[in-house]
């Protein structure tokens, strides 16, 4: 199968050579035809021999066989063209000068020699006569052939001199004067189709090279475009690691943040009651120490009054008495005295122990308020674990000690000292 005309440019345009292969030129020549013509550029070259190659194949069937020998003249040709190209030009070993002397040898000189052949374009009036003659009188084609090549014949039949005769009066036709304008115009038309060529040939060369430069430009974008793309997507990349770990620093604290909050606000819902409970508390106990502090000063004070109206009526004579004299009333005196004197010491001291038991308890309530919230602000900062906070709502759910059994003191909390170091 031929290489396609398209493909045959594409590998041309993306050679390394191609502007040293669209320099090289090639005479074609048909000499028994009167045809002779340059063609330059390989793809004007290639071009040439694929449409004849093509245009032999459509008339293959039609075409006398002795023209078969210039349909595999031209397909030979092709293929030594499409080797070429797919190989040799593809190579990128081969220098510029192995390149022209490997077309030389496999293309030009292939091309020259013809080897005893007469090949005829597929498109010659030659050609298009031969193959009418066929259908009129098949016997006459051979003669008419060699008579165009100039071959020896022999003229042994009337069928070879008739051919013979045909082939004259189709080429000498001109000679008359009745085809004198039909020469004049088949000259310009020659002369047009000789500038047509050339001017195809070079139309072919620039195009070639254009698409050569607009892939080289397309590459060459193409390779800066992914050039920048590589960069972005690794600034991207670093970008994204590099701040990968402070997102997720950012998104732990704030989670851990945002636990604690809950955490603190639960616990605050939780605790509220209690913190009004030990608020009222501390304000009641508070309330009663007073009013016991009160009540010791006005028992004091009665005590006071009484101790001195009992020895306002204690008798004159009562300490001589005592020493001499009457002492049964002396003792009486002072047995009434001492039972007063302890009666008002046990209710004072009742009195005492009452009082600073209510101070204690309303201290204790104070405390455990303050700790209270000493222990939300630790939740919310995250400053407890689970173990710690079970210590701290053990000591503020602990028995109050109530100062009345044991000697007055501050009510303590087990292991709190440790955790407000914490804070």
């Amino acid at each position: 199968m031929a290489l396609p005309l398209l493909e045959a440019r594409d590998l041309i345009s993306n050679s390394v050579f191609v502007s040293k292969i669209n320099d090289v030129s090639c005479n074609i020549s048909y000499p028994y035809l009167n045809v002779q013509f340059e063609l330059k550029g390989l793809y004007n070259i290639y071009k040439y021999f694929y449409d004849q190659f093509k245009g032999w194949e459509d008339l293959k069937v039609s075409a006398p066989t002795i023209l078969n020998s210039s349909h595999s003249y031209f397909k030979d040709i092709l293929i030594s063209l499409q080797r070429f190209i797919t190989q040799e030009l593809q190579n990128q070993n081969n220098s510029e000068k192995t390149i022209i002397s490997l077309f030389t040898r496999d293309i030009l000189n292939n091309i020259k020699n013809l080897r005893n052949t007469t090949p005829f374009p597929f498109d010659s009036p030659e050609v298009e006569f031969l193959i009418a003659l066929r259908s009129k009188n098949p016997h006459l084609v051979d003669s008419a052939y060699y008579y165009f090549v100039g071959g020896n014949q022999s003229m042994n039949s009337t069928n070879s001199f008739e051919g013979m005769i045909m082939a004259y009066e189709f080429r000498n036709q001109d000679n008359s004067h009745i085809f004198n304008r039909r020469v004049k115009e088949k000259n310009s038309f020659d002369r047009l189709r000789s500038r047509f060529e050339s001017l195809s040939s070079d139309y072919e060369n620039e195009l070639t090279t254009h698409i050569s430069k607009l892939k080289q430009d397309f590459k060459d974008r193409t390779d800066e475009l992914e050039e920048f793309k590589t960069t972005k997507e690794k600034l991207v990349a670093d970008w994204f690691i590099s701040e990968k770990g402070a997102i997720e620093v950012f998104r732990k604290e704030s989670q851990e943040g945002i636990n604690n909050i809950q955490a603190s606000y639960r616990s605050k819902v939780e605790l509220d009651e209690p913190i009004k409970y030990w608020t009222t508390r501390a304000k009641e106990l508070r309330t009663k120490g007073n009013w016991l502090l009160t009540g010791i000063l006005s028992v004091s004070l009665i005590f006071a009054c009484a101790v001195y109206l009992l020895l306002w009526h204690t008798p004159a004579d009562l300490m001589v008495s005592i020493f001499n004299g009457n002492k049964g009333a002396a003792i009486r005196w002072s047995i009434i005295f001492v039972v007063f004197v302890s009666i008002f010491f046990v209710v004072a001291r009742a009195l005492l122990k009452f009082m600073f038991s209510n101070y204690h308890l309303a201290r204790d309530a104070e405390e455990r308020e303050k700790l209270t919230y000493l222990y939300l602000s630790m939740i919310e900062n995250g400053a407890l674990d689970k173990e710690e906070r079970k210590i701290i709502l053990q000591s503020l759910f602990s028995r109050s000690d109530t100062g009345l059994l044991k000697e007055d003191s501050s009510p303590t909390m087990p292991n709190i000292s440790n955790l407000i170091t914490k804070t």
